[in-house]
């Protein structure tokens, strides 16, 4: 058993545990999106599947196209390979955990938090692919 000692903050994301806690398996982070933030462009993981846990809020979220609302308490995972964004249209905050499995595109967010204007080459280092 490994104790997270991680608690550090890049590119909007809470880091709860990283692959050093969790032996790569995944990464954990927390997230507050405002009220009418747009969200992320359209991105899909090579390498992850990536899931959701809303705390509070709504959101909407795009996966290949469709429309999917996530209410408070609901669970989404998308797998590797599906292209998706979300947003949160409403007039509060949402709060989400999100969970990639497996771990080390953590580096990428700590690398975006230095430098968004380079976030396609920094994306595609680690698998993800921006479509901006």
């Amino acid at each position: 058993m490994k104790k997270s000692k991680t608690n550090k903050n890049y590119f909007g994301l809470n880091f709860i545990a990283t692959g050093n806690e969790t032996n790569g398996k995944y990464f954990l982070s927390q997230t507050t999106v405002p009220a009418g933030d747009p969200g992320p462009p359209i991105h899909s993981h090579s390498k992850e599947d990536e899931s959701f846990f809303l705390i509070r809020g709504q959101m909407t979220f795009i996966i290949d196209g469709k429309e999917v609302e996530l209410d408070e308490g609901n669970f989404l995972n998308i797998e590797k390979g599906e292209r998706h964004t979300w947003r949160n249209d409403a007039n509060v905050d949402a709060e989400m955990m999100i969970t990639f499995a497996p771990a080390g595109i953590e580096n990428m967010f700590i690398e975006l938090d230095s430098d968004v204007s380079k976030i396609k080459e920094i994306g595609m280092k680690y698998g993800t692919a921006f479509e901006i």
